[in-house]
């Protein structure tokens, strides 16, 4: 494992404990907001917009490359019994690529909208004016990680290929090379 594979991971774990915080999060204001409607007839009326634009967006976007590390994304496993030739390595190496284009168009959009709106100072309207920027940064950053994350397992997997190999996931981040037939 390289020095950049270790760091990355490292921002990897420090972006699920934020996950885990916001998860922990959302189901505290969630509790405080039944008790608060139910009990005593005054609900939280900025839960919603705390949740659905903050928290919600911070745990979907800052988990996504440590996922995709895991192995914990959806794969379409028909081509299963390819798994070891050289064309399912060709194959993923090309969905690799599409994905880092893909994500790349994301951040992209992320950075351009997060910072137009700060720029703009634009707000929500509601009981509080939450400042609009902040889930895109959010999406920003899980993204550009992601993004990392992907473009080494990318590297990882043409340099396999390269030298007549072949990487195979078992589960994660615990990959290990077979021969390619």
């Amino acid at each position: 494992m390289t020095k950049l594979d270790r760091l990355t991971e490292a921002v990897e774990k420090a972006f699920v404990c934020i996950t885990g915080a916001g998860l922990l999060a959302i189901m505290l204001v969630i509790v405080v907001d039944v008790v608060m409607r139910y009990f005593f007839s005054a609900p939280l009326s900025w839960s919603y917009d705390l949740i659905g634009m903050y928290l919600v967006t911070l745990v979907f976007f800052l988990a996504l490359a440590d996922t995709f590390r895991r192995g914990g994304h959806i794969r379409v496993d028909l081509f299963e019994k390819l798994r070891k030739t050289r064309f399912f390595a060709v194959a993923e190496i090309f969905g690799l690529c599409a994905s880092l284009l893909f994500f790349a168009l994301i951040l992209d959009q992320a950075v351009t909208t997060a910072l137009e709106a700060f720029l703009a100072g634009d707000v929500l309207d509601g009981a509080i004016p939450w400042p609009t920027w902040p889930p895109y940064l959010f999406a920003a950053l899980g993204v550009a990680l992601l993004i990392l994350r992907v473009a080494l397992n990318l590297i990882r997997r043409f340099v396999a290929l390269s030298s007549g190999q072949a990487y195979e996931q078992e589960g994660g981040n615990h990959l290990h090379m077979e021969h390619v037939e």
